[in-house]
């Protein structure tokens, strides 16, 4: 018989199921054609079963209720499975069998022999086993619905956390390098300091706006970049170029994850010796589907070896908010990024 669940409305069920039940038990058993065969008879047999299929059905439903956070902390499934139809049974013939005795013997004047009222029991414990059959299906259906609905809240939080995590790293590393920035131009030259102040103010008013966005316009992440590298001309002064080229794209209908150009940016110039008469040049190529981002290699002699961590966040970030990786290549000379963009 049926288990019934918190949130779980089984009255149609029941309005429908229980008669059925008890008419189908009444006419497979043999009883309709039984007694002196008249109609009022016929309809107090459909109501005393209706009856014994009321008591199992709704005491099944209750004490299922009752018992189904303890029974769900059985494992394994077959186990559960298993004392659940137990308790079905249990309560079908605790209930069905006395009743069936009473009825064959006050109202029938015993009848129907014992092998009949045994046969009936038999039919209605299989009625009830199927039932119950159905419910734990719905039951096991909408647990695991439940269990889905909490591992995609459980990823949504978890890649959420992923994500702030990496946007944390991003912020106090550009920090700490354009303070070291600041702090050797002051000692330089006060009008440089100036601009570089100013300049910077304009980059991290980029970073305060949209460190909480996931995706901004690839217009936005352009100008920020051409600020962010217009800082690091003010600090090298020579031996570094960036030419930014478009391929008839509409900046302003693609997206890109913030500060993805100042991560390459960053990247080119931590790992590359350069001067003027060995410039770094850095090539920004914007397509309909991607920005490629290339620069020369010359790699410094006593560079120490890369930890990656900054191409490895931006791949991450890439992961978790469009589900598709970076492409990095390298040869003898060049190091070239490709990074998705989105139509907005």
């Amino acid at each position: 018989m049926p288990v019934r669940e918190k949130h779980f409305n089984d009255r149609i069920s029941k309005w429908i199921g229980i008669p059925v039940s008890a008419i189908l038990v009444v006419h497979l058993s043999g009883f309709a054609a039984g007694g002196n065969g008249s109609y009022n008879r016929l309809l107090e047999t459909y109501l005393y079963f209706i009856l014994i299929s009321f008591c199992i059905w709704s005491s099944s439903s209750y004490i299922h209720l009752i018992l189904r956070k303890k029974i769900n902390r059985l494992h394994p499934l077959g186990l559960r499975l298993s004392v659940r139809f137990a308790l079905s049974l249990l309560i079908s013939w605790a209930f069905a069998y006395p009743l069936l005795w009473c009825w064959n013997h006050y109202l029938q004047d015993d009848f129907y022999s014992y092998h009949n009222v045994l046969v009936s029991q038999l039919i209605i414990t299989i009625i009830s086993l199927q039932v119950s059959s159905m419910y734990e299906i719905v039951y096991l259906n909408r647990e695991r619905q439940s269990d889905l609905v909490k591992v995609e809240r459980s990823e949504k939080l978890k890649v959420q956390a992923q994500l702030d995590a990496l946007k944390s790293q991003i912020d106090p590393h550009f920090i700490f390098n354009s303070l070291n920035t600041l702090s050797y131009l002051i000692g330089q030259s006060q009008e440089k300091a100036k601009l570089f102040n100013d300049t910077l103010a304009k980059v991290y008013r980029y970073i305060l706006l949209n460190k909480e966005k996931d995706l901004i316009l690839l217009k936005e992440e352009i100008e920020f970049a051409s600020n962010y590298f217009y800082l690091l001309r003010i600090r090298y002064q020579t031996g570094l170029s960036m030419v930014i080229e478009m391929d008839s794209v509409s900046v302003e209908d693609h997206l890109i994850p913030p500060l993805s150009l100042q991560t390459l940016i960053e990247n080119a110039i931590k790992h590359n010796h350069f001067s003027e008469k060995n410039p770094l040049d850095i090539g920004i190529t914007i397509s309909a589907d991607e920005v490629i981002v290339r620069n020369r290699k010359n790699v410094k002699k006593f560079d120490m070896q890369s930890s990656r961590i900054g191409l490895t966040n931006l791949n991450e970030r890439y992961l978790l908010l469009v589900n598709k990786r970076i492409s990095i290549e390298q040869t003898a000379d060049q190091f070239t990024v490709w990074l998705p963009i989105l139509k907005s």
